[in-house]
């Protein structure tokens, strides 16, 4: 069981979300997701299945060109895109994992979500229609 983020389903539109188990302060760390490289090979193999929906980008300048996505084997894989996120992913390369981390305090029963262009504040639009 997870301490701070637990599933649930929000509507038939956007599917299911991550949520605040409890209220949630700024700076927390709320989830080490830990990772599975994808070789290209493998990668270009999913593209036609829902698993492309799930993949990160992974530029670790150590493992290119060979291993250029990952896919986390966590409960942050519900998190939700926003262009206002209460949360933001790093990577740990060496690691090879993922942190999130709380961007402002969140409330119990409050959506978790992240910008899945990498930045907080990058508004570039992206690759399926947003619903909030």
């Amino acid at each position: 069981m997870h301490e701070f983020i637990e599933v649930k389903h929000i509507s038939k539109k956007k599917g299911r979300g991550a949520f605040a188990k409890k209220n949630i302060k700024k700076g927390t760390i709320i989830d080490i997701a830990n990772v599975i490289l994808l070789p290209n090979s493998d990668y270009e193999q999913i593209q036609d299945t829902i698993l492309y929906e799930y993949c990160y980008v992974w530029a670790d300048p150590k493992h290119m060109p060979e291993f250029e996505n990952a896919i986390t084997m966590s409960i942050s894989q519900f998190i939700n895109h926003s262009f206002s996120p209460n949360v933001k992913y790093l990577y740990d390369y060496d690691e090879k994992a993922i942190e999130f981390t709380a961007i402002k305090d969140i409330l119990k029963g409050e959506e978790i979500t992240m910008n899945y262009n990498g930045l907080v504040d990058d508004k570039t639009p992206v690759w399926f229609d947003v619903v909030d």
